[in-house]
């Protein structure tokens, strides 16, 4: 805005000089005006007596000077109660008046000033004009420089965030490569267990490890670079099946922190990737948990229904709250230990199946809306 002070400043003074011109102008001619008006006034009041002062006849006298005059058109005489036209008179409602008193007469003088009025009426109609073309130009600058900064602030947030992304990606890519080293003896680890371990809970514990491990480093392969697209594998899986893959992993903490499941899914077919979308309803799940730690009323819903050529989940927590900056931007975080992945993740994956999602708030409820398509 402060940028914004000195042209609109600049406008604004060339506005008012403007202004004030065209008003010295209009002034300018109303004084001159009415000065033509006295000096005819003057002209015709010295006629007028000297013609009676030499015993003329001061009818004759005014009929003559008008027949002479481009602004005298008409004239009339009171004498003794009685008003008289001057003969060869043009007389108008529309003619200025002028009165003089010369005992025992009383002229009233009708001037044709109509070109000065039409002077004055195009000098009006300029002082408008200009006013308006003055007006629309300021307001259209203005707008310009507007737009021009904004775009310009744009640019330059873009530019911090593209660096701010930058420098999180290097401490990421630092990350990953201490944790893929850490992946690495896990699994040498596992495979090691493997020739010891006897019986088929053994096994069933070692597969599930497995399984966590590789999609741990998948997802980390992933993350690596947060502005790569997601690639994703479909196939078809029911919707039912996505979202008891992904409250399996809850079970037991919803029992511990005491908060009641409520389910209401209608089951369809689902072209999607089996394994980023059970991601995406479990990062769902988690954020709304840990949305409702220290809250009296606890209720997580669940509800997935078709809606026209979609398929739309809907995870709902009686929180009833929500931050209003973009809870989707990547590292954004309302948690102390949050990274602020898990709903920018959630965001990729809808995207990258050609979905949607959002969130808002509706009667105590916080509603975090997931649409995919159904074909």
């Amino acid at each position: 805005m402060r940028k914004l002070l000195l042209p609109a400043s600049l406008l604004l003074l060339l506005f008012s000089a403007i202004v004030v011109n065209i008003y010295l102008l209009h002034k300018e001619l109303q004084q001159f005006y009415l000065s033509v008006i006295n000096e005819e006034t003057a002209r015709v009041k010295s006629v007028v007596e000297g013609t009676i002062a030499g015993g003329g006849d001061p009818v004759e006298a005014l009929y003559s000077y008008m027949e002479h005059s481009k602004l005298l058109k008409g004239a009339t005489f009171k004498l003794e109660g009685r008003e008289i036209i001057v003969p060869g008179s043009d007389i108008s409602p529309d003619y200025y008046r002028e009165t003089i008193k010369l005992k025992p007469f009383t002229f009233t003088l009708y001037f044709d000033f109509s070109y000065l009025k039409e002077l004055n009426k195009h000098i009006t109609y300029i002082f408008i004009s200009l006013l308006s073309f003055t007006l629309l130009f300021t307001l259209v600058t203005v707008w310009l420089f507007r737009e021009y900064f904004r775009e310009k602030l744009f640019y330059e947030r873009e530019r911090q965030e593209r660096e701010r992304l930058e420098s999180i990606n290097l401490v990421i890519h630092s990350l990953i490569h201490e944790v893929k080293n850490r992946l690495n003896v896990l699994r040498l680890l596992s495979y090691r267990l493997e020739k010891n371990c006897s019986g088929e809970s053994c096994s069933n514990y070692l597969l599930k490890l497995r399984t966590e491990i590789d999609n741990l480093g998948k997802y980390l392969e992933e993350t690596a670079d947060l502005r790569r697209p997601l690639k994703i594998s479909k196939r078809p899986v029911s919707s039912e099946l996505l979202l008891k893959n992904a409250l399996s992993k809850f079970e037991e903490l919803l029992k511990t922190k005491g908060v009641e499941l409520q389910l209401s899914v209608e089951d369809a077919t689902l072209n999607v990737d089996p394994e980023k979308f059970t991601s995406l309803l479990v990062d769902l799940i988690k954020n709304a948990v840990e949305a409702l730690e220290g809250k009296n009323r606890k209720i997580l819903k669940i509800v997935g229904k078709r809606e026209g050529n979609f398929y739309t989940f809907y995870v709902m927590d009686s929180g009833g709250e929500l931050p209003k900056s973009d809870i989707f931007k990547p590292f954004y975080s309302t948690k102390e230990k949050g990274f602020g992945l898990g709903l920018y993740n959630v965001k990729r994956i809808a995207e990258a199946h050609g979905g949607s999602v959002s969130a808002y708030t509706e009667k105590g409820w916080t509603v975090f809306r997931v649409s995919v398509p159904l074909n």
